[in-house]
């Protein structure tokens, strides 16, 4: 008697710090799509994207992650030059800039985030010279660099102003009362409930607190002439070195770097452009990617010490 043949349900392991809402909504459409299951791991905000990068350092012997997705990239660099990142080049990202795919293909980036300025109605904040500001001393936020974005955006300023000038900047914000606070949603918060007048956070989390009916206004900084321009951070895909369900782990990649997948993150306003168009007319600060991802342990130490 012969037996028939039983399919063999697939299924593959993400961790990611894409915010749980965003992140659930674009893997249960592709588990529809493809029939295949994702088991999905996210970050806490105070840990945001440290924290699961940790936890892959810790598993590299012996990975239980098949996909890293991350809100930003630095991070994910980082892992790849760590030997945590196998090279796969998907198909899905031909269209996809150099400037935003690895040369080797351990990652590929894709749906651009930007920090902006989040200030309360009737504060005239135009960019990060704005932190020195004497009117404005004790009334501006910013999440902790040791985690999330803040990170990346202290590293670019690092390598965009000098170790010097940065260290100068960060002694004159401590000096004119800049508080440090958990992550970036809470920081945003605090702008939205009066508490503060103005932050630096991520285009998501303002728009969060935008739509939640605060009287406050996004300000996309150091747009004007001669401005260092906003920091642009893409998420970032991944195949793990040593996944164990790798042919699931590339059919997921390609989706999540696929056009339709950053046009989803847009819609929801977690991201606020696609990398395809490099994010238009925006002023981007013209900095190296892996250069800021190599400098981001010092220039975190440095604004912690500063800082804190």
């Amino acid at each position: 008697m012969v037996l028939p043949l039983v399919a063999v349900a697939q299924e593959v392991r993400l961790y990611t710090s894409v915010d749980q809402p965003y992140a659930v909504k674009i893997i249960r459409e592709f588990e529809k799509q493809t029939g295949i299951t994702v088991r999905v791991l996210t970050d806490a905000e105070a840990t945001k994207t440290a924290g699961l990068a940790e936890r892959l350092r810790a598993e590299r012997n012996n990975p239980r992650a098949d996909v890293w997705w991350s809100n930003e990239v630095f991070h994910t660099i980082r892992l790849a030059n760590e030997g945590i990142l196998a090279p796969y080049e998907s198909p899905a990202a031909k269209d996809i800039p150099a400037q935003f795919v690895d040369k080797q293909h351990r990652w590929t980036a894709a749906a651009l985030r930007i920090r902006v300025l989040l200030a309360a109605e009737g504060v005239d904040v135009k960019g990060y010279r704005d932190l020195l500001r004497p009117d404005l001393k004790g009334k501006s936020v910013l999440a902790k660099p040791a985690f999330g974005t803040t990170g990346g955006h202290m590293a670019a300023m690092y390598v965009l102003l000098g170790e010097q000038k940065y260290r100068g900047f960060l002694e004159a914000a401590r000096a004119n009362g800049l508080k440090l606070v958990g992550g970036n949603a809470i920081a945003a918060n605090m702008v939205g409930s009066g508490q503060m007048s103005f932050v630096f956070t991520d285009n998501d989390d303002a728009d969060h607190v935008m739509a939640g009916g605060a009287k406050v206004k996004m300000i996309i900084p150091d747009q004007a002439e001669g401005g260092i321009g906003t920091l642009a951070m893409p998420c970032s895909v991944g195949l793990v070195a040593g996944a164990r369900n790798e042919d699931a782990a590339k059919e997921l990649i390609d989706y999540l770097v696929s056009r339709e997948v950053e046009q989803m993150l847009i819609s929801d306003k977690f991201a606020y452009a696609s990398v395809r168009d490099a994010g238009g007319d925006l002023k981007v600060m013209q900095v190296d990617f892996p250069t800021v991802a190599e400098k981001m342990p010092e220039a975190i130490n440095m604004a912690l010490r500063i800082l804190e």
